[in-house]
């Protein structure tokens, strides 16, 4: 037994598989997140995302009383716990204890104000869900003050699902708004700025759109050898089969995970997400002529795609040169106008033309609003 109420390694495959499904309609989360909480022993769940460049956002709490929800909402600004786990990379659990002690947690008045009345134990568990670019996300399993602290093995299976609700919030990231439903879907898949594959067992491609075909054309950093999906570099390819492969087994629990693939000397690595796909709703997507069974999707990222993806859309949005697009892009980061100037290798005052042409454009007086603005989708 893992925890909770699922019985052995077949009720956690089950969940870790309807994870997968519900990144893929979003209208699944609710009831996998109570799933979730339940096989942990926290079962009232706060499951939020946030991403201002694809408009996705969610905030999902299926089990806890709305007002409570809209209290919490109201406390964000005030909220000593919220800066405390932001460093915390995606797919790492921790709780209030990391961070400061009991005594300091409940000598606050968010402790006395909202956390007390909403019967919550003082150390639920907590993942990053994903920290990108303005993007957030986090996940959260309260325990009640009724009821028994978190055992090590509930521990051990939030830590494992946390790693399948980081991938599994990547994939509905990416292909936000694009749903599986019919041979003519695919075609949407072809607005992406990410190369999508789905791969069969043995990695062979059974649909890839129009980036990852390029991909594939360049042969630098993702290839195909012998019909199978592969890496320029023999470790990588090694690597990516094996993802893909552990995908196969009924949503394992291990099943896919995240690498990067070189590329040639002054190229950044190509990013790849691998992550299962359910075989029904794959197979509902694919034309009725392919006979093989896909159980991954392999997303694609390549960085210097991507950039040129938003600067394009900067220039679009306000009238953007291409030099204040890219400086606009690092002022995002928010480190100022100096380390901006600085990763650009231009000069302070060509620095501060930029920032006031992209003010006069976008009609933003500070830097902050400057960096809201840019952030919207």
């Amino acid at each position: 037994m893992l925890g909770g109420t699922l019985s052995g390694e077949d009720g956690v495959l089950d969940l870790v598989a309807a994870i997968y499904d519900a990144a893929l309609d979003a209208a699944r989360w609710p009831d996998v997140l109570n799933r979730i909480g339940d096989a942990v022993g926290g079962p009232e769940v706060i499951f939020g995302v946030y991403d201002p460049a694809t408009g996705l956002s969610n905030l999902l709490a299926p089990r806890i009383d709305p007002v409570l929800v809209n209290r919490l909402l109201d406390w964000a600004p005030r909220n000593p716990l919220l800066p405390l786990g932001i460093g915390q990379a995606p797919g790492k659990v921790f709780t209030v204890g990391n961070f400061i002690t009991r005594d300091q947690f409940t000598d606050t008045d968010f402790y006395q104000e909202w956390w007390l009345p909403a019967g919550y134990d003082t150390e639920p568990l907590t993942t990053n869900l994903l920290v990108d670019d303005g993007a957030t996300g986090i996940f959260t399993s309260h325990g009640s003050l009724r009821r028994p602290p978190f055992d090590v093995d509930q521990k051990r299976l939030f830590a494992a699902l946390a790693q399948h609700l980081v991938r599994a919030v990547a994939l509905q990231r990416r292909l936000f708004r694009l749903t599986f439903a019919s041979e003519s879907a695919l075609d949407g898949f072809d607005r992406l700025q990410q190369g999508f594959l789905l791969v069969d067992a043995e990695a062979r491609p059974l649909f890839t759109n129009r980036i990852a075909d390029a991909l594939l054309d360049a042969d630098d950093g993702l290839r195909l050898e012998a019909g199978r999906l592969s890496a320029s570099d023999a470790d990588g390819g090694r690597m990516l089969r094996k993802l893909v492969l552990s995908c196969a087994a009924a949503a394992a629990i291990g099943a896919g995970g995240e690498l990067t693939l070189r590329r040639h000397a002054g190229r950044p690595p190509l990013n790849v997400l691998v992550t299962p796909v359910p075989l029904e709703t794959a197979m509902a997507a694919l034309p009725w002529t392919v006979s093989r069974c896909p159980v991954a999707i392999v997303l694609v990222t390549d960085p210097e795609t991507d950039m040129q993806a938003r600067l394009s859309s900067l220039q679009r949005r306000f009238g953007l040169t291409p030099a204040e697009a890219a400086f606009a892009l690092e002022i995002v980061k928010g480190d100022g106008r100096q380390a901006a100037a600085d990763r650009l290798g231009i000069t302070v005052g060509t620095a501060r033309t930029h920032l006031s042409n992209i003010f006069d454009k976008t009609g933003s007086k500070r830097q902050a609003e400057l960096v809201r603005l840019l952030l919207q989708k």
